[in-house]
């Protein structure tokens, strides 16, 4: 027996499985470009520019993280 699947829904699957999948990608990989030049330009005597790169890697990462929740909270409430 074969389950009736309707088009419209399997499009929305695909299209927002693609969504989330690069926003989660390019915001995780801000959070690494931005902790790797915090670390560099700490290294490097440039304060300013150290707490910049960090405080665009924290928004990356809160970024990531809800996303991340948000996802999940919709798989456990779908019925």
């Amino acid at each position: 027996m074969f389950a009736a699947v309707e088009a419209g829904d399997l499009l929305e699957v695909i299209w927002v499985s693609l969504v989330a999948g690069v926003v989660v990608s390019v915001s995780y990989s801000v959070v690494v470009l931005g902790t790797a030049r915090s670390t560099d330009a700490r290294r490097n005597h440039h304060g300013t520019a150290a707490l910049v790169w960090a405080g665009i890697a924290v928004l990356a990462f809160a970024a990531f993280a809800g996303v991340v929740v948000y996802g999940v909270h919709i798989m456990l409430s779908k019925s």
